[in-house]
């Protein structure tokens, strides 16, 4: 009994670091290692549809964040990156349950807009906060990146 839960229990990391790259379900807590230390960066990016987009990006390349929203001009996104970095302290972070029974976050400036949400799911409300607190911490000194045009 106690060697299955020992390969059980060796098999989670595992699978966890197997995951996609880009996109990331995030049912366990993020270590020191795992969150980059809190180096985070912020892509801006045009899309498909040729709007300017943000995504907040850890130091292992997962994503943390999205605008939710594009932008027509690549200054106004830039100056949503900038708002971010510079008056995170003014905004405010909820935390919800999804239709999956999973926890998500949102960022909200003052006049109640959503500027920012979680680029995926957390399995516990703990992980959700561990991801909020890194990103309180990293994003203010966050580097900000722009993707070539294809």
């Amino acid at each position: 009994m106690l060697q299955r839960m020992l390969v059980a229990l060796a098999a989670v990391p595992i699978f966890w670091l197997s995951g996609p790259s880009d996109v990331v379900s995030f049912t366990g807590q993020l270590s020191a290692a795992q969150a980059g230390e809190g180096k985070l960066t912020f892509e801006i990016y045009l899309d498909a549809s040729k709007e300017y987009r943000w995504r907040l990006k850890r130091a292992d390349d997962k994503l943390l964040a999205t605008a939710g929203q594009g932008f027509s001009a690549k200054a106004d996104c830039r100056k949503s990156v900038d708002r971010i970095i510079n008056n995170l302290d003014k905004q405010k972070f909820e935390i919800y349950e999804d239709k999956g029974k999973e926890f998500r976050w949102r960022l909200k400036a003052s006049n109640g807009q959503v500027v920012a949400a979680s680029s995926g799911a957390y399995a516990t409300k703990a992980d959700c906060e561990m991801a909020i607190d890194l990103i309180k911490k990293g994003a203010p000194k966050a580097a900000v990146s722009e993707e070539k045009a294809k």
